[in-house]
């Protein structure tokens, strides 16, 4: 009887072990689309192509990619948003969020394409990076703007701590709000420079919306697009976050938990939904976010 009790014993703990050892699945989602115009698509790693119509979460490693009048505008878990213009490709790298404030990353590179990107919770402690090809550029605390292609990278500091433009073990740092550095493929990175006027509108004006298809503050839309306030505050698989429900952080978890599930999965290939009723003249910007953001 004791040799058959031993064997139990060792047996349970074996198991308890063996569970222990498997590693915990992350949830993968790390934000969700809040807003758009055309039919801009994500590619997750170990998922079909698809829309990124409202609603549809986001994920680590998605590829992001916008056609000729194609705009997104993605919210992340942590409250950071970018808004991706047209012909645009952009990777989501790495996202880490820790409520606390102990172990939290966002790094995406890109391609080709406009940017805007907004800071949230991470890039007020950990700079945010974005890698192109003849640049790698960090923001802390801010807003910058972003155009590249496989020759150049423009960079504009529109709002925050500082903007770091890094290329052939060279370092730029921009403090000064407005203005911007230019990196041309294999050359170190320019000396900052006021941007000249017009230009940044020029940008602006490639992330507006097309043809009045969208109004008002993108960030808004997201909670006017039908999710459930239930879970304010809540990750992924319902854990708590921490912090203000009422945050930025909670409204896209909230996006996450409640996103439409029917929408994961359509692929660029299925017949498009039908068009969204035309809102009243007068569309705005995506985000919604003055210098003061």
């Amino acid at each position: 009887m004791k040799s058959t009790a031993v064997c139990v014993v060792l047996s349970s703990l074996a198991l308890v072990v063996a569970a222990l050892a498997v590693p915990a699945i992350a949830d993968p989602r790390v934000g969700v689309t809040s807003a758009t115009t055309g039919g801009p698509t994500g590619k997750p790693p170990a998922q079909a192509e698809r829309v990124l119509h409202v609603g549809v979460d986001v994920q680590a490693n998605e590829v992001v990619t916008t056609g000729a009048n194609d705009r997104a505008h993605l919210l992340f878990l942590d409250g950071s948003s970018i808004t991706v213009g047209p012909q645009a490709r952009l990777t989501i790298d790495k996202f880490v969020y820790d409520p606390n404030g102990k172990t939290s990353a966002l790094a995406i590179s890109a391609s080709q394409g406009v940017f805007r990107f907004v800071g949230g919770k991470i890039s007020k402690t950990t700079p945010v990076t974005v890698t192109t090809p003849s640049a790698t550029l960090s923001i802390r605390g801010g807003i910058m703007i972003v155009s590249a292609d496989a020759n150049r990278t423009l960079a504009i500091f529109v709002y925050g701590i500082d903007m770091t433009v890094a290329a052939k073990s060279h370092v730029t740092t921009v403090t000064r709000i407005g203005w911007q550095v230019t990196t041309f493929a294999g050359q170190v990175p320019g000396q900052p420079a006021p941007t000249p006027p017009g230009s940044l509108a020029s940008e602006l004006a490639k992330l507006e919306a097309i043809g009045n298809k969208t109004g008002g503050d993108a960030d808004n839309a997201a909670k006017a697009s039908g999710f459930s306030d239930q879970n304010s505050g809540l990750g992924p698989g319902g854990q708590p976050l921490g912090g203000n429900a009422t945050t930025i952080s909670g409204e896209a978890t909230n996006a996450v938990n409640n996103a439409n599930t029917s929408l994961q999965k359509p692929t660029i290939n299925q017949p498009p939904p039908p068009p969204p009723p035309m809102p009243p003249a007068g569309g705005g910007s995506f985000g919604g976010c003055g210098i003061r953001c």
